[in-house]
């Protein structure tokens, strides 16, 4: 497989092949294109429905974008930024990092709330911690806490350490020798993975949890046996030997988030 999406689009992709969701909404500064490799029929296509938005958080308001995530089930927030490109980019600094990683994750989570969704699924990193001395772990640790006051239902919060995103890029092959890497269509099953568990048996959920790559990798291994005996494509046609690995726990173990945008789907399980 040649061509690979980022976050936002591994969402998309994964969110409408399954058999659980009826609809995926997208949200970001771009569409995305489902690479013809993913072999999407025009069944699974007419699920995902498209929206471009300004990242402004004066226009990006609960008033204004409520109207859209009605009726959706789940939030996943892939929305995020690189702290070395923000504070490389002419014009910006520490503080655009913070402005996408904790506003606009916030407000996201806000807006769905706002609109009755019952369960967020975020991205983080590892070790994320609200009183850390280094920013990027600060600021993600901040969001974590700040989304899960809100009080959804279900929260979700994946600690990655790295992703691969398929661009065989320096400092992808510089966090692959370092941190224990998931490959970015293995993530994106994870959270359709584990959000369908979740719509299927609630009880088994408690209302917040923060996992670990080692809880990615098994969630990955049980959305591969279930395409298995379902006979799906699954969305994705590759997978990483490490998602074999056991070992799904809450622990606090996790990761260092790459961009995105957020996604958010209405499954067809009918809510209590």
């Amino acid at each position: 497989m040649t061509e690979r999406l980022d976050e936002k689009g591994i969402c998309d992709a994964c969110c409408i092949f399954s058999q659980v969701y009826t609809e995926v909404l997208s949200l970001g500064r771009r569409t995305t294109t489902i690479p013809d490799v993913y072999k999407a029929t025009e069944s699974d296509l007419k699920k995902l429905k498209q929206e471009i938005v300004d990242f402004d958080l004066e226009k990006f308001t609960v008033e204004n974008w409520k109207s859209y995530f009605e009726g959706k089930d789940v939030l996943f927030v892939a929305l995020g930024s690189i702290l070395a490109e923000a504070r490389r980019q002419p014009g910006r600094t520490i503080d655009t990092y913070r402005l996408v990683d904790f506003h606009l994750v916030l407000r996201c989570a806000e807006i769905a709330k706002a609109a009755g969704v019952r369960h967020v699924s975020m991205l983080s990193a590892h070790d994320a911690n609200s009183s850390s001395w280094f920013n990027m772990l600060k600021v993600k640790g901040e969001a974590e806490d700040a989304v899960e006051a809100l009080g959804f239902e279900r929260t979700s919060i994946w600690r990655l350490q790295s992703v691969d995103k398929g661009q065989n890029s320096f400092v992808e092959k510089l966090c692959k020798f370092f941190f224990k890497t998931v490959l970015v269509e293995d993530l994106g099953r994870a959270l359709r993975e584990e959000s369908e568990q979740w719509a299927l048996r609630k009880a088994d959920f408690p209302p917040v949890s923060r996992y670990a790559v080692r809880d990615i990798f098994e969630f990955v291994r049980q959305a591969k046996e279930a395409e298995a005996k379902k006979g799906d494509n699954g969305a994705i046609s590759e997978g990483n030997e490490a998602s074999q690995q056991p070992g799904y726990d809450q622990l606090d173990e996790g990761s260092d988030p790459l961009g995105g945008a957020t996604s958010s789907g209405k499954n067809n399980k009918q809510e209590d």
